[in-house]
C-alpha cells in the first residue's frame, strides 16, 4: 500500500477519536498544508521530503489508545464495596456523617463512584493536596448551582441554607488531603444543615481523626461520625479465622483465571489490593495474548517484573 493511502486511511480509521488532517500533521510536527498537498499529488508534491519520514515512521509505531469507559473492570460487588454502599446508606438515613478509610488501591474510589452513578442526588468531589477550605466550598457551591463569590464564611452559610432544602448527600474524596480549616468548615455546614457528609480517604484520614495528637483538635469532628467503614481488601481473614477470598476469586475470573495456584500467586503478590491485582491481572492478560497463551504462573511472574507491587 502506498504512503498515501496509509495516510488517508489512519485519519478515516481515526476519525471517531477526532483525527483530522491538521491533528495528524501536529502528531507528526509540520505543517498542515503539506499533508494536504501530500494527500492531493502523492510523492510528486515539491514537500514531499519533509511528510514522507515522519508519517511512515509515526504509522509504523503508532498505538492506539485504549478508550478508559471501555477498558474499565466491571463493577465487582465485593465485601468492601457493598459494606461501603451500607454505611454511606444509614449516613443518609440519618442525616449523619460517615468516614470510609482504607489503604491506597483498595477500591474506595471506586465503590464511591459507583454509588454516586446510581445515586444522582450525591455529589462527589475529589480533594486533592491543594484543596483549601475555600477552594472546597467554592466547588461545593458550583455543584450547588449557587454564587462562588464571597468569604469562606459565606460560603458555607450559604451552602448549609441550600441543604436545608434539598436531599443531596456529600462524599469528599482523598478526604485526607483536606487541612484542619477545610475539615471544621465542613463539620460547620453539616451543623447547620445536618446534610449527609461522607468522608473518604486512606489511613491518614483515620488516624487524623482519633489520634491522640490531632485527635483533640478534631475531636468535635470525629465525634459527629456515626458509620465508619475500613477496608480489608480482595482477601482477608473472618472472625472464625478462616481466609476468604470469594472477591479476589470474582476479580481474577473477569480476566478468564480460575486455577487456584495461579489466584494463589496472585494473592501472595498482590496482598489482596484491589488496584494492583488488578494491574497483575490486565498486564498478564497482555503478554498471554501477545505469547498467545492462557493467564498462568509463569505468566503472571512474568508480569511482576513490569510493575511495582
Amino acid at each position: 500500500m502506498q504512503l498515501v493511502d496509509r495516510i488517508k486511511d489512519f485519519i478515516e480509521a481515526n476519525k471517531s477519536s477526532g483525527m483530522s488532517q491538521n491533528k495528524f500533521a501536529t502528531a507528526l510536527g509540520i505543517n498542515p498544508a503539506y499533508i494536504s498537498g501530500y494527500i492531493k499529488e502523492g510523492s510528486s508534491y515539491k514537500y514531499a521530503d519533509k511528510v514522507e519520514e515522519p508519517a511512515k515512521n509515526y504509522l509504523d509505531n503508532f498505538i492506539k489508545k485504549i478508550d478508559v469507559a471501555q477498558d474499565e473492570l466491571p463493577f465487582v460487588r465485593t465485601k468492601d464495596a457493598k459494606s461501603i454502599h451500607a454505611v454511606i446508606g444509614w449516613a443518609v438515613q440519618d442525616r449523619d456523617m460517615a468516614m470510609i478509610s482504607g489503604v491506597a488501591g483498595s477500591g474506595k474510589t471506586r465503590a464511591v463512584r459507583e454509588y454516586v452513578r446510581t445515586h444522582p442526588d450525591s455529589i462527589l468531589i475529589e480533594a486533592t493536596i491543594n484543596t483549601s477550605a475555600k477552594s472546597l466550598f467554592k466547588i461545593l457551591a458550583r455543584e450547588l448551582g449557587l454564587n462562588d463569590k464571597g468569604s469562606i464564611d459565606e460560603l458555607i452559610r450559604q451552602s448549609a441554607e441550600a441543604l436545608k432544602k434539598v436531599s443531596r448527600t456529600i462524599i469528599i474524596d482523598e478526604a485526607e488531603h483536606l487541612p484542619y480549616r477545610a475539615l471544621e468548615s465542613l463539620r460547620r455546614m453539616h451543623d447547620f444543615s445536618r446534610a449527609t457528609l461522607v468522608l473518604v480517604g486512606t489511613n491518614k484520614l483515620l488516624i487524623n481523626l482519633t489520634a491522640s495528637k490531632s485527635g483533640n483538635e478534631l475531636e468535635q469532628l470525629s465525634s459527629r461520625v456515626g458509620n465508619k467503614w475500613i477496608l480489608g481488601g480482595l482477601s482477608y481473614v473472618d472472625e472464625d479465622k478462616k481466609k476468604i477470598r470469594d472477591d479476589l476469586e470474582a476479580v481474577c475470573k473477569n480476566f478468564g483465571v480460575t486455577q487456584k495456584p495461579c489466584i494463589d500467586l496472585i494473592e501472595a503478590l498482590a496482598k489482596g489490593n484491589f488496584r494492583k491485582t488488578e494491574k497483575l491481572l490486565r498486564r498478564a492478560k497482555m503478554l498471554s495474548e501477545y505469547a498467545k497463551t492462557p493467564i498462568n504462573e509463569d505468566v503472571v511472574k512474568e508480569a511482576t517484573k513490569m510493575l511495582l507491587l
